[in-house]
């Protein structure tokens, strides 16, 4: 699709602010990508091995820290260099979607793990030891806990429980205005039904640029997906808790479900080899997984009034063109489907770094 003057111009103004550094990291992997514009110039991954005897996500970062800086030299950057550096963001309070500068409070949260342990904390961590000796901007961006429920949203049917947000807030902004700028309309002022499809998926409804409602598919709502259970019949869930202990009936929920827990696999491509093989099971049990989330897209269009420009299917499993007809003949009724494979977060960042330097997009502050 041929790009519009007014893209072509932002992409200039991008490659004439300078490269950035982007870091992602996950368990046992550091991802970097240094960004000139939109293109990426250098791309690495870095495996990680947690020293034995380290218990805290946060005693990692001294290793980590020296793996990437070793890098660094080895490419001859040099961090001083960089218009800015950004990562993607950790569990941190709940808080609207945008660019954050990593400031005291955050990186007090992060090495507390006050709101939960998870190796995306080191993010912000390793880009303030990078960059505090250097004057160049550190950010991080869009992370799961972007909150933008109205309050009907948060009511869950059940006292004591309130539905909270949680979602692949950096993947889900990036492929809206993606899509927005595709079909011409200012982010501020479209509308999107997007499933997520990763490891994890996530669905939501994004209402002039914003986040108004997304299931949490970490525990308790949304489709099941390759791992995870998604939302379940409540009776049973009563009993599987009588029979498991809280740390087992997580991991139960979170990692042996969905394919995995069926199937035995958590591999697309290998259940759709057994799905073409005739494995009667198998076709059961992913056209199950087609019909909730296509079900879940559906629901997720009520908030919106139906009244949205696009649904957009993103994230690893949209790479499966198998996944995204058989969902398209569920959902061809809601309108127009746009299709962007992948997970897009090193990309999405180094296009929220960019637009906090150009100015597009305000920098704020984490208040926790």
């Amino acid at each position: 699709m041929m790009k519009s003057k007014s893209t072509r111009a932002t992409e200039s103004r991008h490659r004439q602010l300078g490269r950035v550094l982007v870091v992602n990291m996950g368990g046992t992997s550091t991802k970097l990508a240094i960004f000139s514009g939109n293109a990426v110039v250098h791309q690495e991954n870095l495996m990680f091995t947690p020293p034995l005897g380290v218990k805290r996500i946060a005693d990692e970062l001294p290793g980590r820290e020296e793996q990437v800086r070793s890098f660094l030299k080895v490419i001859g950057a040099k961090l001083n260099k960089f218009a800015a550096v950004i990562g993607r963001g950790g569990l941190l309070a709940p808080l609207p979607a945008g660019v954050y500068r990593i400031n005291r409070k955050m990186l007090e949260d992060l090495r507390a793990s006050k709101h939960g342990e998870h190796p995306s904390n080191l993010c912000a961590l390793l880009v303030h030891e990078l960059t505090k000796d250097t004057g160049v901007p550190a950010f991080v961006a869009d992370p799961v806990v972007v909150d933008e429920f109205s309050d009907v949203a948060r009511v869950s049917g059940c006292p004591g429980i309130e539905r909270v947000s949680r979602l692949h807030a950096l993947n889900v902004r990036a492929m809206c205005k993606r899509a927005a700028a595709e079909l011409g309309i200012a982010f501020n002022k479209a509308s999107f039904v997007v499933a997520h499809l990763g490891s994890g998926f996530t669905i939501a409804s994004v209402k002039n640029g914003r986040i108004i409602d997304n299931a949490d598919g970490m525990l308790g709502e949304g489709p099941f997906s390759v791992e995870r259970a998604g939302v379940l019949p409540l009776r049973g869930v009563v009993e599987l808790a009588r029979k498991h202990e809280d740390g087992e009936l997580k991991k139960l929920l979170v990692k042996k479900s969905g394919l995995a827990g069926y199937l035995g696999t958590s591999d697309l491509p290998e259940v759709l080899e057994r799905v073409v093989g005739g494995d009667k099971q198998a076709k059961l049990i992913y056209s199950a997984m087609v019909y909730q989330i296509a079900k879940n897209i559906g629901m997720y269009a009520v908030p919106l009034f139906g009244a949205h420009n696009a649904v957009i299917i993103t994230g690893g499993l949209a790479h499966s063109s198998k996944l995204v007809s058989d969902l398209k003949k569920y959902i061809k009724w809601l309108g127009k489907v746009l299709v962007y494979p992948g997970e897009n977060e090193m990309e999405a960042l180094a296009a929220a770094a960019n637009a906090a330097l150009a100015g597009e997009e305000r920098v704020r502050t984490y208040k926790g």
